[in-house]
């Protein structure tokens, strides 16, 4: 099987649970026309954030209790009061710590995981105003606000233009974000050419496969059933990074799927094998071939035996040899003498 046609596998494969894409609510509008609560409860949230901002009148209070300000953020868009968390956010632009990136991050981020990332975003525009200077921690704050936000069909048109436009050179946390962002889309490809563009730029990756085994767990938790190009994907990823272990499990994977390997699957797993010294395993893989009466190359199989002669694990050989002998699907001439 190609590699194009394994590609368009994953693609339609992946398109079943592309994550839909909600717009982020207008704070000024949502509490009127969104929010079910009564009157009473959003007069006491109304008092809950004028408290906050009180307490945030003191320096070490905005400086050290981060957890109290995530926990009101995420009180507030639960009850759908983003027009509170407007206020509590926009009330911070008069401490003289608005003109440091770090503080300004923090709202950044805030905004994002209440679904605000238009005022993400406003807040990251008018950072030239506050005196503060917009490096590549403060466009890592902007992406995960789009992340956060759900914004994924925007997080790509930042990550193209802003470096270009700002100076930025993205980092590993940028890539990252994007990698998971196209992850959540169900954009393994785009994942993929990401991480490629990260080593062109020398931009030291986290491991390849880590994304990709993300990826097909999270097409696990949705019930999807994998199809023989996935695990292939996975199992080709592994051989790749020289992982063993990998390559066996994800081939284990395929039965407990109920599914079947192909002759592609055969093809990269059985060389690798051998290369890695586990002859074991590639016996194993071998006797599947017979008992699944799959019809693969007599000289892949050749390979086994020839490397298991050289083992000295000659009972192995013999049993190979004979199995294909008996095979009633196709009778493999497998020998046993090596140079």
């Amino acid at each position: 099987m190609g590699k194009a046609k394994e590609a368009s596998s994953l693609r339609r494969l992946v398109g079943l649970f592309t994550t839909s894409i909600s717009s982020p609510t207008d704070p000024t509008i949502s509490t009127v026309v969104t929010s079910s609560k009564p009157a009473a409860d959003a007069r006491q949230l109304q008092k809950v954030a004028n408290k906050f901002k009180q307490s945030s009148e003191s320096k070490r209070f905005r400086n050290s209790r981060r957890q109290a300000y995530a926990n009101i953020v995420h009180r507030l868009a639960t009850a759908k009061q983003f027009s509170l968390i407007y206020d509590i956010l926009q009330h911070h632009k008069k401490y003289k710590e608005i003109s440091e990136e770090g503080f300004v991050v923090r709202l950044i981020i805030l905004y994002g995981k209440a679904g605000m990332f238009e005022h993400a975003q406003k807040l990251f525009d008018e950072m030239p105003e506050l005196k503060c200077e917009r490096t590549v921690k403060s466009f890592n704050a902007l992406l995960a606000a789009c992340l956060y936000s759900k914004k994924l069909d925007y997080i790509e048109k930042l990550f193209k233009q802003l470096p270009q436009k700002l100076g930025i050179e993205p980092n590993l946390v940028s890539y990252n974000t994007i990698i998971k962002a196209f992850c959540e889309m169900g954009s393994l490809d785009s994942a993929s050419l990401m991480l490629d563009e990260m080593q062109k730029k020398g931009v030291e990756p986290e491991k390849r496969m880590e994304v990709a085994v993300n990826f097909v767990e999270e097409m696990r938790s949705k019930r999807l059933k994998l199809d023989v190009f996935t695990f292939n994907y996975m199992i080709r990823g592994f051989i790749n990074e020289g992982e063993l272990e990998g390559a066996k499990e994800w081939y284990n994977q395929i039965g407990k799927n109920d599914g079947a390997p192909d002759k592609q699957t055969y093809a990269m797993l059985v060389p690798f094998l051998c290369k890695k010294g586990d002859l074991r395993f590639a016996t194993k893989v071998c006797k599947d071939i017979f008992a699944r009466k799959k019809l693969v190359g007599a000289e892949l199989l050749q390979l086994v035996v020839d490397e298991l002669v050289k083992a000295s694990m000659i009972e192995d050989a013999k049993e190979l040899v004979e199995l294909g002998k008996k095979t009633n699907f196709c009778r493999y001439k497998l020998n046993m003498a090596v140079e």
